[in-house]
């Protein structure tokens, strides 16, 4: 007997098991059509009615509002818009009220129209009735108030001719002596008096009158109207009695003409009667509106009557479609159990004979897998499965061969390791060499920025001291540009020298205060002086009214415009080059945002010159042909300063009409007590210290020797540190000034063994490395202060005044530590506001004398903690003096530092508090000042 196959018994199996899950499915998919069926069966008809009855509902809601709208409108235009929309509400009612009934009696039910729709009609024709009499009221009201002015005024001037005859007779009566006084009194009094007291009567009785006929159009009721009528007849009776005391016969004749038109006002026609037939129109409105929301209410209940009919016959349809729903889900459960018990019946069948014999093979495949190749698998039949084991024990042969081979691959293996090893140790090599590179490189910018540095110090001290010693005006203007140029090549070449050390552009800004007329001022001698060695005409434009004082990096500003100008006037051979200054307001910051416009008649650029105008090294084919001169780099510097400044750069050319180059940047409002208007000078004063310089350049020699004698001092010089160290032995000095950077030693050297002689001098530090003049700088080259190359006068002045001398009398010593302080407080005032600020200095002058107090009193470690501590917190405010002595104190606890420290903690206190007063903090709750 020939044995069924595996994929054979396979299909049997799963052909049964796809038979039992058919029939479930059929089963099911016939119980669920009908169940979806008779579920669509009742939303289709109880959804219908149920819309029906919510858009009855809303209509008759906004029926309500429109009879509301209705009473209160005062317009024909409103009286139209309010009908048309209650007809359609009104209609949508009735149409949705029949269709609902419709639903629950049949589609052959006919029921009886409402009269809302004739209401509606009527109520709208009523509307347009009282929009019309009240037009027609507005307009007679008019008209008798009109006269009733006129009659005013008429009877006004009757009364002042009337009391002019009374002062006549009274005025013949003394006049005329022979004439008896008395008959000419009883007529005076008879006649003239009487009459007067009928003419101001009259006035009252007519000004009555003007207001009874004003309430006519806000009268509510027929009872009122009617009251109005009877006591206006019987006032405009008396009143036409009362004309005949008029003086004159025009004016009665006038009077009785205009009292008709107030007679007028009591005819069926005239305001009282308009008035009368206007309140009718509006009960009338009234009452149909209360009809029309009883017709409405009728139709809603007919409505919720036909909706509750609909629902209850729903719930009929819903408990017959449960019943058969429940015969039917049982059905299904016991096909389900059948088909369940089958699918056991196969799925023992199925393991017994498939998967157990699978499961054994998978175990083996999995011990082959492992490395187990010891026995072969038993083959238990010859189907596929027999067929699978075969192929096992093949396998398994083979895997045995592989692993002997696995030994000669290890071994390839450990020879590539070691060639891949070599390469590696090839590059941490390389990477070696790159890293030297990259050192050799930062060294090379450090001797850079010395070397620049060194001879530009000589230059700004040398024009400095010409400026001040020239006496002819002309010449000394041109020493002073000459040196305000080399200063500001010195600030460009220590940004440069900075980007290139960092890499970095950002956070690079030095805002100062500055006249921005000032500005524009030498932007425009620079342009003046470039276009007339060429003959161009110039154009300068300042926007009016624009800020007088800015905070901003000037001298990037300058650097970038006056770039732009240059180049305009480089690529212009003939026509004009302008500088337009503009100005707007930044709506999110309310900051100035300042535009600086450069516009020339050049060559001008293609699209594509326009496109690449700021990449380095990049010029336009016409300026090549030109023989214009230049690499192409200044463009592209200008772009990257005008990204440190977080402004932008635009461009727009054409080629042989010309460019106009534009610099946007935002700044802000400067202080002008801030802005320098002129360079510092040195004071008057005459110091007599006894000072040394140190340092190789003969140039820095001459330039400090020259300040320094310019301020009183004896100066003696060295260029090198054996022999300044050879002069401090020999000679007591006040001051030395050591440069960092000697030939035969390191000036923290010089300053160290200097520091060792008995009434050591005060030492400072001179370099043209950019060593930033901090308290931990200071402490770590073992000096009082750090000053930078080139040195200026006035920083000479603050260590002879101050740090030197430490004479709190002296006007320049407490200016220069005074004005760094106030300055402080100011940019914490704008970062932190003024109570702040004030609480924060009031905290540290409270806590001060403790502080102190815990540096002198201890010693060691307790001693260096408490310096730092103090350190750190004066620092916030730039008391410059007690830092220093400070950073002795916490680097080598030195005596002379520790003896004068509540020296200086008290001229540190009285600098901060004065500070603080002039910048208008309260420094303590209580305070007013």
């Amino acid at each position: 007997m020939r044995k069924t196959r595996f994929d054979t018994r396979l299909i049997q199996i799963l052909s049964a098991m796809a038979v039992l899950a058919i029939m479930v499915g059929v089963a099911a998919i016939a119980v669920n059509r009908y169940l979806v069926r008779s579920h669509k069966e009742l939303i289709e008809t109880s959804l219908p009615a149920m819309e029906l009855a919510s858009r009855i509902g809303a209509a008759t809601e906004v029926v309500g509002t429109l009879a509301v709208a209705f009473e209160q409108a005062d317009t024909s235009e409103d009286f139209d818009q309010i009908t048309t929309a209650l007809r359609a509400a009104v209609s949508n009612i009735e149409a949705g009220a029949r269709e609902l009934e419709s639903i629950s009696l049949g589609s052959s039910a006919k029921l009886p129209p409402s009269q809302a729709a004739v209401i509606a009609a009527r109520m709208a024709k009523n509307g347009h009735e009282d929009v019309r009499l009240k037009v027609r009221i507005a307009h007679v009201e008019l008209g008798i108030a009109d006269a009733g002015a006129q009659l005013a005024s008429l009877i006004e001037a009757e009364t002042d001719l009337a009391r002019l005859r009374i002062t006549a007779g009274i005025v013949g009566i003394y006049t005329d002596i022979e004439a008896n006084p008395r008959a000419a009194l009883d007529t005076l009094a008879d006649r003239h008096f009487f009459a007067f007291e009928r003419i101001t009567e009259l006035a009252r009785m007519i000004d009555a009158v003007r207001l009874e006929l004003q309430r006519v159009p806000n009268t509510t009721s027929i009872e009122e109207i009617a009251h109005l009528h009877a006591e206006l007849g019987g006032q405009l009776a008396l009143i036409t009695r009362r004309l005949t005391y008029l003086p004159t016969l025009s004016a009665r004749e006038k009077a009785a003409t205009l009292l008709q038109q107030h007679q007028d006002a009591l005819a069926d026609e005239g305001l009282i009667g308009l008035q009368r037939k206007r309140l009718a129109v509006q009960r009338a409105i009234t009452a149909d509106s209360d009809n029309l929301r009883t017709v409405i209410s009728r139709l809603s209940e007919r409505a919720r009557h036909a909706r509750d009919t609909v629902q209850a016959q729903g719930l009929e349809r819903i408990a017959a479609a449960q019943t058969r729903s429940s015969q039917m889900t049982a059905a299904l459960l016991a096909l389900v159990a059948a088909a369940v018990i089958a699918g056991a019946i196969l799925w023992l069948y199925a393991r017994k004979q498939l998967v157990t014999r699978m499961g054994n093979l998978s175990r083996r495949i999995v011990a082959v897998a492992g490395g187990d190749y010891d026995a072969p698998m038993a083959i238990s039949g010859h189907d596929e499965i027999g067929r699978m084991e075969k192929a096992l024990n093949i396998l398994r042969r083979r895997a045995t061969d592989a692993d002997r081979l696995r030994g000669n691959l290890e071994e390839a293996v450990i020879a590539r390791t070691g060639d891949v090893v070599a390469e590696m140790k090839a590059s941490d090599t390389a990477r070696a060499e790159a890293e030297a590179a990259n050192s050799s490189k930062t060294e090379f910018l450090a001797r850079m920025s010395h070397e620049i540095r060194t001879p530009l110090n000589g230059i700004i001290g040398m024009l400095d001291l010409l400026e001040a010693d020239e006496r002819d005006p002309a010449r000394k203007e041109r020493a002073l540009a000459a040196l305000n140029s080399s200063r500001e090549l010195l600030e460009i070449t220590n940004d440069i020298l900075n980007y290139a050390g960092a890499e970095d552009s950002a956070n690079r800004s030095s805002p100062v205060h500055f006249l921005l007329r000032e500005l524009v001022g030498q932007l425009g001698q620079q342009l003046q002086s470039l276009a007339a060695q060429k003959k161009l005409d110039v154009a300068i434009h300042l926007a009016e009214p624009a800020p007088m004082v800015l905070l901003g990096d000037v001298v990037k500003i300058r650097q970038i415009v006056g770039n732009l100008i240059s180049n305009a006037v480089k690529y212009t051979k003939r026509g004009s080059v302008a500088l337009s200054v503009d100005h707007a307001i930044d709506a999110q910051s309310g900051q100035p945002v300042i535009s600086f416009s450069v516009t020339d008649t050049g060559v001008g650029m293609t699209q594509n010159a326009v496109t690449h105008a700021f990449d380095a090294y990049m010029r336009t084919d016409a300026a090549k042909r030109a023989g214009i001169e230049g690499m192409g780099l200044g463009l592209a510097i200008s772009r990257k300063l005008t990204e440190a400044l977080g402004g932008g750069l635009s461009v727009a050319s054409e080629p042989g009409v010309g460019s106009q180059f534009t610099l946007t940047l935002p700044l802000a409002m400067g202080d002008p007590a801030l802005a320098r208007d002129e360079p510092a000078r040195l004071p008057d004063i005459q110091y007599g210290q006894n000072v040394l310089v140190i340092d190789d350049h003969p140039v820095n020699l001459m330039v400090a020797r020259g300040y320094l004698e310019r301020l009183g001092c004896h100066v003696h010089v060295a260029a090198t540190g054996t022999e300044g160290l050879k002069a401090g032995a020999e000679q007591k000095y006040d001051l030395v000034l050591i440069d960092l950077d000697l030939p035969d030693m390191r000036g923290e050297e010089v300053a160290a063994q200097l520091r060792l002689h008995q009434d050591a001098p005060l030492l400072v530090a001179l370099t043209a490395y950019m060593i930033e003049d901090t308290v931990d700088n200071r402490a770590k080259i073992g000096v009082a202060r750090i000053l930078h190359k080139p040195v200026s006068a006035r920083a000479l002045a603050a260590v002879l005044a101050k740090v030197l001398g430490g004479n709190t009398s002296n006007a320049a010593a407490e200016s220069s530590e005074l004005d760094l302080v106030l300055q402080c407080l100011r940019e914490d005032m704008s970062d932190l506001g003024a109570e702040t600020t004030g609480l924060i200095v009031g905290e540290f002058l409270k806590d001060l004398t403790a502080a102190v107090n815990a540096v002198i009193n201890t010693s060691g470690v307790v001693q260096q903690k408490a310096a730092h501590k103090l350190k750190g917190a004066a620092a916030n405010f730039r008391l410059e003096s007690f830092c220093t002595a400070l950073a002795l104190v916490e680097a080598t606890a030195d005596d002379d530092a520790l003896k004068a420290m509540q020296q200086l903690a008290d001229e540190a206190a009285r600098t901060l508090a004065t500070a603080a007063s002039s910048a208008g903090l309260q420094t303590d709750a209580g305070s007013t000042k």
